[in-house]
């Protein structure tokens, strides 16, 4: 890391370039945290390379694990800007053409992704996800980006596993200063803060029941959807009841508990084989209401993926679809063809559910799956 920049300019542009890069890398990056540091590099005059991370280890970094990937993406830019510059040297001052940065990440660190660029740089188990296409169909997907999609959902899954509610408990360190006890201690030594107080705020225990129609028409897009529930599931702050169906109901939640999905899968796949076949939807929610009633309460969001091609008897999805939406928090629909800018809910199962639900999505592809995860993470 030994080494200096050519001034202070060049080092504000190397600045500026690494700010955008810990962003899309999912290291939440606030805008007066780039102004500081680049105050402090201006104030300091600051173009040795040792000096310049301790600087933005101290205005930058607000995680310990952070950190890992700030030193990572430091020597990574710095080695490719390097090179850049000694091809271009009186272009210094022209945007380049983003390029993408490899990082392995360090297992065992409780990482969240930014979510907020369709370009993210980050990279998982070798796997580049800078190019895949987030408004892309599922079903138009070559099979070669599987492992690259998977990632990325992978990233939104731990971003939005939890929500951070109004209600706060006391914390040793780090969190929020609570000045009202940190004011109320200092009494003790008349009036001076000697010891500040922290609280943090507490998680939101969403609970979820996923309903997964796995017929022929949806197999493509169950499967990442499974997929997904797979990544929230590992994390334990989130509760989530999944249960797939075609022409009969079959219960997963005691399947995630399996460290690998395809592994998962293949346990599934031996005591159900309903897997590609036809569909009625209504028979299989009425079994979940009766059978698995005490899933769906008053704190329980409902999900149903399907496209709403229904074999069965429409009155018998009416009298379910009615039962879950009184006993429910809320219902969502997830319906692959929503993502078709011309889809009208004209299929008759579709038609019959669309006025119980609160809300109506597609899940057609990892934006729409990311629209889905905030739906519970507002």
């Amino acid at each position: 890391m030994a080494g200096t920049f050519d001034s202070v300019e060049t080092t504000i542009d190397f600045s500026l370039r690494l700010f955008r890069y810990l962003r899309k890398n999912g290291i939440q990056l606030g805008t007066f945290q780039t102004i500081a540091c680049t105050r402090a590099i201006l104030s300091l005059r600051a173009v040795n390379h040792t000096r310049l991370m301790w600087i933005y280890r101290i205005t930058l970094i607000n995680r310990k694990e952070d950190l890992f990937h700030l030193k990572q993406l430091f020597e990574l830019l710095l080695e490719s800007y390097l090179s850049s510059a000694a091809d271009a040297q009186n272009d210094i001052d022209e945007p380049e053409k983003d390029q993408v940065i490899t990082v392995k990440r360090r297992e065992g660190t409780d990482e969240s992704s930014s979510g907020e660029d369709d370009e993210e740089l980050a990279e998982i188990e070798g796997y580049s996800v800078a190019e895949v296409d987030h408004h892309k169909d599922f079903r138009y997907m070559p099979e070669e980006e599987y492992p690259a999609i998977l990632a990325v959902l992978e990233q939104i899954a731990k971003k939005y596993v939890s929500a951070a509610r109004r209600k706060t408990k006391l914390a040793k360190r780090g969190g929020i200063i609570d000045l009202r006890s940190s004011v109320r201690d200092s009494a003790k030594f008349d009036g001076e803060i000697i010891n500040w107080h922290y609280k943090k705020k507490l998680l939101t225990h969403t609970r979820l029941v996923i309903v997964v129609d796995v017929s022929g028409s949806m197999e493509v897009y169950s499967r990442f959807l499974l997929n997904f529930l797979f990544f929230l599931n590992q994390n334990r702050h989130f509760n989530v009841e999944v249960l797939v169906f075609s022409t009969t109901l079959q219960p997963l939640t005691e399947y995630f508990r399996m460290k690998n999905f395809h592994a998962m899968l293949d346990a599934v796949s031996l005591h159900f084989s309903g897997w590609s076949g036809g569909t009625k939807i209504g028979a299989c929610l009425k079994e979940l209401v009766d059978s698995y009633g005490s899933l769906v309460t008053s704190k329980s969001v409902v999900v149903v993926m399907s496209d709403g091609w229904d074999t069965g008897e429409v009155d018998v999805l009416d009298h379910a679809m009615a039962k879950i939406s009184n006993r429910a928090k809320s219902v969502v629909w997830i319906n692959p063809l929503k993502g078709d800018a011309n889809y009208e809910p004209l299929a008759l199962g579709m038609a019959t559910a669309r006025p119980y639900c609160d809300e109506f999505i597609s899940g057609h592809s990892v934006e729409s799956l990311r629209e889905f995860a905030q739906l519970f993470s507002a």
